[in-house]
This record gives structure tokens, sequence and C-alpha cells, in this order.
């Protein structure tokens, strides 16, 4: 081995074959190794080992090409790294350096592990990057392949430290298991991601006590802008507490959750496609301010449930008769939803542009729903075990535009209203891409959506819908100046057929649980009013069935 036992600057180049670069100085001495064109190999140990030192430096010299590789021949357990550092571990410098290992972890720090303005390439068994106190990252190209996770802080007895924080960088990671995972926090302020977890959402669990995610956190994940594509077997941002996203851009296919917090999720800003999902967005509680978002479900696409992520395997599927479940344990098809309804979980949107397309439940609270402001826009499921919008305790609007379109089985209306008036109405049979448009008395378009799906109901609700005002429900009209989703807010129509005409005699249109009104098979008669619902609790003829209570 080459033994370094004083701080100072050491170059490193040409070819090495079977030994160690062992760095063993004084606890308050700072070294620097210098490569310059370094091909490093060794069958027995890492390449570089850091026994001891204040602070080491791996520096790549400029326009250089440094190879190191370990192989799976090495001797002791516990230096589980092609280069491993029982201190700080700053990697910098303009040029490339590729570790290649097919012993255990690609680049180890028992401290912290920092990464600026460098190209590092790592191909490994298991962890790329582990750093246990901290992970940093400034302004570095990563390719990371890793047979387990991506980038690991593991931590877990300090809890300052085991956080993962990126400035900036392009980062591309395929792991096997988690692609990014912190035991505490992980905080990114910018960056371009290309993150595949487990083979991507296409993949299958073979192992389920492994983690496959794209970005996970056991406390917060603080996204500040970035360029994000994840492709995850499981969650693609995960937190066991709280998740704040802050801007950015995401595309994001999971085979499990899009994103899940346990406690906490908001989104103040940002561009977010969920073009794959089981559960678009979930945690506890959902606070949405801004943001555009679209998300593609094939359970619920919103879902505040209260818990943790293995929360929907409190229902007793498996037992006959019941729909199967998926890799994650969770129900296939949405069924059965109300058998871990305990009313907790709140989900508050007060600004933003949210489209959803849910095969299970389009919006889910098992508490509470408030809508403040913004734009929501659901196509909700087809079959009649769910709902386009669906609450456990309460549904209140003070602000803001929904408009959810779905079955009419569990269709459920806002329960509360203030400043402006909300519909659950009937609106018959109506086939998939066809427009649906609230109109006043005058004619005037308030809102018109074009539905991706089939839908029998409606809810919807607007600034401008008011009490003791009449308004009219048409089909398959044309609206001026919509977006691509068919909606426009305050806008002119030709055509369409009404299939319904209401009076607002109060802020809320058809009972918390049916819908209002009948649609007119042939524009004759205009029922007025909420229709009564009879004493045994029957919903009135034309309302849709079932609902929660």
């Amino acid at each position: 081995e080459y033994l370094i036992t004083k701080e100072g600057v050491y170059t490193l180049s040409g070819e090495i074959t079977d030994k160690t670069v062992h760095i063993k100085a004084q606890d308050t001495d700072k070294s620097q190794l210098v490569l310059d064109g370094l091909t490093m190999s060794n069958n027995h140990a890492p390449a570089i080992y850091v026994e001891s030192a204040d602070k080491v430096f791996i520096t790549l010299n400029e326009n250089t090409e440094n190879e190191i590789s370990v192989s799976e021949n090495a001797q002791d357990e516990t230096l589980d790294g092609a280069i491993f550092s029982r201190a700080d571990l700053t990697i910098n410098g303009s040029g490339t350096l590729n570790v290649k290992t097919d012993y255990k972890h690609g680049i180890v720090s028992k401290d912290d592990l920092v990464i600026v303005d460098s190209t590092v390439n790592v191909t490994s068994k298991n962890v790329a990057l582990d750093g246990k106190d901290c992970v940093k990252i400034l302004n570095a190209a990563l390719n990371l392949e890793a047979g387990s996770d991506g980038i690991r802080s593991d931590n877990a007895e300090d809890a300052s430290r085991g956080y993962v924080y990126i400035e900036s960088g392009d980062i591309n990671i395929t792991s096997a298991n988690d692609g990014i995972q912190a035991e505490t926090a992980i905080k990114i302020q910018n960056g371009d991601f290309n993150i595949v977890s487990g083979n991507g959402s296409n993949g299958r669990l073979t192992d389920s006590t492994e983690s496959y995610k794209g970005v996970k956190a056991v406390s917060d994940v603080l996204i500040h802008n970035g360029n994000f594509t994840i492709d995850s077997l499981d969650d693609a941002i995960h937190s066991n507490n709280t998740i704040c996203i802050e801007g950015g851009k995401f595309n994001i296919q999971s085979s499990d959750d899009g994103i899940h917090a346990d406690a906490d999720l908001a989104i103040s800003s940002g561009e977010i496609v969920i073009s794959k999902s089981y559960e678009g967005l979930e945690s506890s509680r959902i606070f949405i301010s801004g943001g555009n978002i679209d998300v593609t479900a094939s359970d619920d696409g919103l879902n505040a449930a209260g818990g943790n992520d293995a929360s929907a395997e409190n229902n007793p599927f498996g037992q006959e008769g019941q729909p199967p479940k998926n890799d994650f344990g969770k129900p296939q098809g949405g069924f059965g939803k109300d058998f871990f309804d305990h009313g907790v979980g709140e989900i508050y949107i007060s600004g933003g542009y949210l489209l959803v397309n849910a095969s299970g439940d389009g919006i889910d609270s098992n508490g509470s729903f408030t809508l403040s402001g913004g734009v929501v826009l659901v196509s909700g499921p087809t079959n009649n075990g769910n709902g386009a919008f669906d609450y456990g305790k309460s549904a209140k609007v003070t602000g803001g535009i929904l408009m959810a379109a779905g079955s009419s089985g569990m269709a459920q209306g806002f329960s509360e209203a203030e400043n402006q008036g909300a519909m659950l109405v009937n609106v018959g049979n109506q086939s998939a891409k066809t427009s649906i448009a609230v109109c006043d008395e005058d004619g005037n378009c308030i809102v018109t959506f074009i539905p991706i799906k089939s839908y029998q109901t409606l809810v919807v609700t607007a600034p401008e819908i008011k009490q003791n005002e009449s308004y009219k429900i048409l089909t398959g009209a044309n609206a001026e100046n919509t977006d691509s989703n068919g909606f426009a807010h305050n806008t002119k129509i030709t055509g369409g057929q009404t299939v319904l005409e209401i009076t607002m005699t109060e802020l809320i249109y058809g009972n918390g649980g049916f819908g209002g009104g009948m649609p007119r098979p042939n524009g004759n008669g205009r029922p007025n009013g909420n229709p009564p619902t009879p004493p045994d609790g029957t919903p009135p003829d034309g309302a849709p069935s079932g609902g929660r209570r």
C-alpha cells in the first residue's frame, strides 16, 4: 500500500494495480489527493482508504479521466467501498471519476460526503454514493448504477445528521432499490434528475421487505425547483413525515403512489405530471396553494386517509369475493374504501390548477375537504363503487372552481358553502369526451369542461353560482377559449343539449350524498329547488343511489 501519514497535497497518475492509497493522518490534518489521469484497481481492498484525518479532498484535474475499480474479493468486509473514508470526504475538480465495484458500495464516507463541480460515474453492487452523516452535492454530474440505493445517508443516531442536500447538478440514477434515500431529510434546491428505481413502474416486486422508491426520507422532503423524471416501482417521492414542493417540473410514473407523505403534503408551485400511479397524491393532510398538477391514478387521485403508507392494508381484502391486492398490499380496483374510513384526513385547496383522472375516487378525504381557491377538474370513476368527489365528514367551499364528473353510485356533493353555491346533479348517461357546461339564465357560460371518461353525475362550484338564481346544465356544447382539457371560465358556448334546469333555493343543491334534479330526456319539464329525500333515506327518482352519510 501507499501510506500517507501527514497532511499535504499528493498527485496520483498512471496505473496502479493491487495497491491501496491509505491515509492515516492526525485528526486535525487535511489531505488532498489530486487525480491526474489515474487508472487504479484492487482485488483485495479499497483503492483509496481514509482511516483517519480531519478532511480529505479528492481533486479531479481538468480534462482528465480517472478510473477506479475494486473486485468482489475484498478481504475486509468493514471497508466496504471502492473509495472508503472514515473522515469527511470531498470530491471536487472539473475532471471525471469512474468507479466500478463488484464488492458492495462505490464511494463511502462515514462522515460527510461532498461532491462539487465534478463528473462522477459509479457502477456498484450495492450503494453508489453513501455518506453516513450527509451527502451534499453542488453542480455535479452524476451517473449512478446501483445494485441497491443510488444515494444514501443513513445516520439514524443523530437527528441532525443522516440527510441529503442537493443544490444543483445533473443526476441520473438507476437503482435496484431507492434512488435517493435519507434517514432524516432530503432538501433539493435545483438540478436535473432522472431516476429509475426498482426497474421502474413496469417492474415487479420481488421482496416485500425492500424499498423501491424514487426519492425517500424518513423525516422531510423539501424541494425548491428542479427538473425531475422519476419512474419507480414504489412511491416516486416519499416521506414518513412531511413533503413540501415549491416549484420545479415533475414527470412521474409509479406502480404505487406518485407522491406520498405520512403526515403533511404541501404544494405551493410547480408543474407536476403524474402519468401513472396507484394513488396520485396521498397524505394525512394535503395542502395545495398553487402549481399546475395533472394526476392519473388507477385508484384515488388525491387521498387523505391518515396513517402511513400501509393504511390500505387495513382493508380485509384477500377474502373470497374481494378484489386482489397490488404488489404493495393495496386493493386493485379501488373498491371497499370505507372499511378503513375513520374520519382521519384533510384536504385544503386554495390555489393552483388540478386535473385528476382516477379509476377510484377522484378526490377522497376520509375526514374533511375545503376549497377556497384554484381550479379543480376531475374525470372520476366509471364504476359505482367509487365517486369523483368523496369525503368522510364534511366538504366546504368558500371560493374557487371545482367540476367533478363521474359515476352515480357513490356520488357526493359539498356539505357546506359560503360566498358561492355548489351543485350535485345527475345528468344522465354521458359518453366520454362529452363536454358539460353550467350557464346562467341569460345564457352566459360560467364553467365548462370535457371529462375524458363516461359520467352520470357532476359536482360543480364556482363564484358565479348564487342563491336564488337559475342555471342550465348543458352537454355537448362548443365553448370558446378553452384549454387542452376543454375548461373555460366565463366564456361563450354554442350548440349543446340542456339536460337540466335548476334554481338554487339554497347555496347547496343536491343532498350531500345524492344528486339533485332529474335530467330532462326530451327537454320538457323543469324541476326547481332540491328534490326531497323520502323519510327512509331512499334517493328520489333520477338521483344517484348510494353515497356516504
